[in-house]
Parts: structure tokens; C-alpha cells; sequence
């Protein structure tokens, strides 16, 4: 297949429309040499196509201690969002934080509450691979919860653990649900892969992203999707349809040709989803937009909430 190339930019987001992005930003935009172009290019992107949350993975730079607040602040200065900063990703062999960015000044919207919760109390440190935000937005009944997730590259096992912790905690959780980021992992909606390709993955990602049959051959693993669907969680660019999507057809979203940058929704979420865009960012990941109508979110909330209209409907994932 000859695959179109992806969209330059985004066209402008309809009224009553929520955008949101993820964004894997490969060291923070930032070259070994200190050149920020690549930043420069995924802050155009973002400009451009306007989301009100964006998502972020490896959002980090050199010397983070001397440079990670002041880094932060310029992202989200121009971007005119406010900034949330989560942790580092268990295995990360860099200071590549997980970040939250959100147009509050513009859409009103405020923050009640972030995460992870810190664990110095205890004399530790953060251990998770996401952080949260949960978003008052005043047009909608319920809370949006997004988390921005960076699973580890490097252990299945590690893969697994934060993935069924994470989806625990949606579990318990109230609120309309989104999850999304570089998930290191294959899901079960396309492309699809075969066992050559599989064959011919770098070692650390073979032994990640495989499992081994009895023949001996080699099938992808597939425990994270599958963890995310029992929470009830719905794959967003695989549940839209191909019009709904640019490029229409699923594909490789990171140089590993596998669709590693996802976004899951709770249903209500997921079923007011409108479009998709894969973009060409300054990473060696694609940046993801989605697009949900909150018309639609508030149709599907107000309908759930029953015919007696007895006040607005909780939902828990899973």
C-alpha cells in the first residue's frame, strides 16, 4: 500500500468542539547540540491546530535540574496553556517527564485536581508512567479526566503492571475518561503485523513487544490493549470511521512501525468523537489530534441520566 502522506496541518476546530492532543516530543524538542528546531516545529503544529489539552511524553531536556521549569513555562507561554509537570517513567534512562497542557485562560475551564499522588511521605519517589488532570468544564455534567501516558519501552512486565494500575484506578474513578500518550505496545485495531516485521524489530522492542509461539514463531503482545478494553475503554482512532480519519487507514504512528501513540476513551466520550489527525511533529513520533463534539457529549449524558432528568450520571470505567 502507498500510504498518502500525513496532513501538514489541521483544519480549524469547529464551534462547540473539544480538541485534544498527544504529543511525544523525543527529548523535549531538544537536540544534543541545544538546537530547539524541533521544538519550534511541534509548538507550530500546536499553534496551528489549536487543541485545548495537549497530552505529553518525554517532555524533558538536558541538565533538567538547571532547565526543566523554564523549558516547561516557554512551552506553555507559547502556547498561551497552563502547565502541569508529571513524573518520570519507571526505566527511563533520561529525565523525560510525562506533562499536562491546557487552554484555561481561553476557554474558562479550571483545574481541580492533578496526580499523581507523591510518595515522599513515605520516603520514595513517583512511580507511575502518566499523570492527571481532572477539568471542570462547565457546558458538561461530569469531569474530564485525562492522563498523559508514557508506558516503559523496555519490559513487558513493567508494560503490564502500570497498565492494569492505571486502569485500577480509572476504574474508581468518576468522570468522563481519557487516556492517551505512547503506549510502547501493539493494539488489537491495526496495522496490521506480521512476523517478519516482528523478526526484524530492534532487540529491546522484540522482546517487548512479542510474545513466542509453540512453532516458535514470533506474534505481538497484545495484555495492554486488552487491559485498557476490560476497563471499559474504547480505542478512538480504531473505533472512528476511515472518513472520520486522516489518513483514513490505521498506521504506524513511531519508527518502530507499530500504532504506539494511542487514545482510549471512556464510551460517552468516545462515542462523540468526530476526527482524527496524524501529524508530522519535530519527533520521531507522529502528534495525534482528536476532535469530540460536546454537543453530542451532552446529548449522551443528559439521555443516560434517565427520562426524569434526577441530575447528572456518574460513570465509573470498568
Amino acid at each position: 500500500m502507498t500510504h498518502r502522506p500525513l496532513p501538514a496541518t489541521v483544519p480549524a476546530a469547529a464551534d462547540d468542539t473539544l480538541r485534544i492532543a498527544s504529543v511525544n516530543w523525543r527529548y523535549g524538542g531538544i537536540d544534543n547540540d541545544g538546537s530547539d528546531q524541533r521544538w519550534h516545529q511541534t509548538v507550530d503544529v500546536l499553534g496551528t491546530a489549536g487543541p485545548h489539552v495537549v497530552l505529553c511524553q518525554e517532555f524533558g531536556v538536558p541538565q533538567p535540574a538547571l532547565r526543566q521549569f523554564r523549558h516547561v513555562q516557554r512551552t506553555a507561554n507559547a502556547l498561551n496553556m497552563e502547565a502541569v509537570l508529571g513524573p518520570v517513567p519507571p526505566g527511563a534512562r533520561s529525565a523525560l517527564h510525562t506533562a499536562i497542557l491546557l487552554d484555561t485562560r481561553r476557554t474558562g475551564w479550571s483545574i481541580t485536581d492533578t496526580g499523581p499522588y507523591t510518595h515522599t511521605r513515605f520516603g520514595g519517589t513517583q512511580h507511575e508512567s502518566w499523570c492527571r488532570v481532572e477539568l471542570n468544564i462547565p457546558e458538561l455534567p461530569l469531569p474530564l479526566l485525562c492522563f498523559s501516558v508514557h508506558l516503559p519501552a523496555r519490559s513487558a512486565v513493567d508494560q503490564l503492571s502500570q497498565a492494569q494500575t492505571l486502569a485500577a484506578l480509572i476504574a474508581e474513578t468518576q468522570g468522563l475518561i481519557l487516556v492517551a500518550g505512547d503506549i510502547n505496545t501493539y493494539p488489537r485495531g491495526g496495522p496490521p503485523v506480521t512476523a517478519r516485521e516482528l523478526d526484524n524489530l530492534p532487540a529491546h522492542l522484540r522482546v517487548t513487544r512479542c510474545r513466542q509461539r509453540a512453532d516458535g514463531d514470533l506474534e505481538a503482545n497484545y495484555d495492554v490493549d486488552d487491559v485498557f478494553s476490560r476497563a471499559g475503554l474504547l480505542d478512538i482512532a480504531a473505533r472512528l470511521p476511515a472518513d472520520h480519519r486522516n489518513p483514513p487507514e490505521l498506521r504506524a504512528t513511531g519508527k518502530g512501525k507499530a500504532r504506539v501513540d494511542r487514545a482510549y476513551a471512556s464510551p460517552e466520550l468516545a462515542t462523540a468523537a468526530t476526527g482524527y489527525w496524524q501529524v508530522s511533529i519535530g519527533s520521531d513520533h507522529d502528534g495525534l489530534i482528536f476532535d469530540f463534539s460536546m454537543a453530542a457529549l451532552r446529548r449522551i449524558l443528559t439521555s443516560r441520566a434517565g427520562p426524569q432528568g434526577d441530575g447528572p450520571i456518574t460513570h465509573a470505567a470498568g
